[in-house]
């Protein structure tokens, strides 16, 4: 029996939340019944050589739709000519409806659009206000039999991106799943990383994001300095890269809080820095659903988040949402100081956040095609 063809589109060569989930179900996926393919305009992957290794392909592309319209059509209709049975568009928000319609024009028997997020990630106001413009204007001309099937991460990136274009019936809401076990306590590894990175005896509070404006990184930090003043011995983990990194660097040195803050950078370990944390926190100024979350509470970690994190993501017990008042985020963390550490493993699995039982489902979806 012929393999189902599915082609993932974008990816990027970052750890973020987009090339996070699709490389994820890739992982997991049955490769005897599934060709699983990549496309990226990144110019290269860190990660080729293991996509490759299984058999599946990527392919490059030279410039985005808005940059160079014919240039991208012609290199993404030679993709298509593959005889793809599934392309699995994953979406942060609209900016134009050219990979839809080549889809359409090419036949292709599932179209996937997949939304991940609920805003737009640039710093510049201006430039913020113009792509959102853009973003509403194209999702009015957005309509049903553009695509076949309609997914989101949570309900407010469907109405992100959906908004009354597509009846919310017709919309899957599907869980960001990860490998549960692999984030699970382990007392052995936080005191491997504890010692390593100099965190024995510390209160430590942690994160994971990219240095972007969505992360809202500068709340956590002035959240931060104010707990330290009270706490000598608290410190924060800030793993991740981004354009925004030497802006946080300078703000950390400004405030003199450098001895107190760790910058690990992009990591690929992250399940093991969870487990050196006490508390962890993200102050997004929005979020599709934050996958990183998940994996902090199968970790056994208290969450504190904005309330722009949307419902979905809330599991745990020690789950708090706060608005930004650096006041009120400073009491709740110190509350944690010696909570300690749940397990949320079943609460995980019946919300649907496990990956072995999510590709199932995943892959049934997939299976209609063939």
């Amino acid at each position: 029996m012929d393999k189902i063809k599915i082609l993932q589109f974008p990816i990027a060569n970052s750890n973020g939340g987009i090339t996070h989930y699709a490389l994820g179900n890739w992982q997991w996926m049955d490769k005897s019944r599934f060709q699983c393919d990549f496309a990226t305009m990144s110019k290269s992957l860190d990660f080729a050589d293991d996509i490759l290794a299984t058999g599946s392909k990527i392919h490059y592309i030279s410039c985005y739709a808005e940059e160079n319209p014919e240039k991208f059509e012609e290199e993404f209709c030679r993709i298509l000519e593959e005889g793809y049975d599934v392309v699995h568009l994953h979406t942060k928000q609209w900016k134009s409806l050219t990979i839809e319609r080549l889809c359409r024009d090419y036949h292709v028997n599932k179209i996937i659009v997949h939304s991940h997020n609920t805003g737009i990630d640039i710093e510049n106001d201006r430039k913020r206000s113009y792509e959102r413009n853009e973003h509403e204007r194209i999702k009015k001309i957005f309509e049903a039999d553009m695509a076949t099937d309609f997914w989101a991460c949570s309900g407010l990136a469907a109405d992100f991106l959906f908004g009354d274009q597509i009846p919310r019936k017709a919309i899957r809401i599907m869980p960001n799943a990860i490998e549960l076990e692999q984030y699970a306590f382990d007392q052995e590894i936080r005191n491997q990383y504890r010692k390593t990175f100099d965190l024995e005896g510390c209160f430590v509070i942690g994160h994971a994001g990219r240095f972007e404006y969505q992360k809202n990184h500068e709340f956590l930090i002035d959240t931060f300095y104010e707990i330290s003043r009270e706490m000598e011995h608290a410190r924060l983990i800030l793993p991740g890269d981004g354009q925004l990194l030497g802006q946080m660097r300078e703000k950390v040195k400004y405030l003199g809080i450098e001895d107190k803050v760790l910058f690990p950078g992009a990591r690929n370990d992250m399940n093991k820095w969870y487990q050196a944390m006490d508390v962890f926190c993200m102050p997004s100024r929005f979020e599709g659903l934050g996958i990183v979350l998940i994996e902090a509470q199968a970790a056994g970690l208290p969450c504190i988040c904005s309330m722009a994190v949307p419902e979905e993501v809330e599991i745990a017990d020690s789950f708090v949402r706060l608005p930004f008042d650096v006041e009120a985020w400073k009491e709740q963390i110190l509350k944690y100081a010696d909570k300690g550490r749940e397990d949320n493993m079943r609460k995980l699995k019946e919300a649907g956040y496990d990956i072995h039982n999510q590709m199932k489902v995943i892959e049934n979806y997939y299976g209609e095609s063939g």
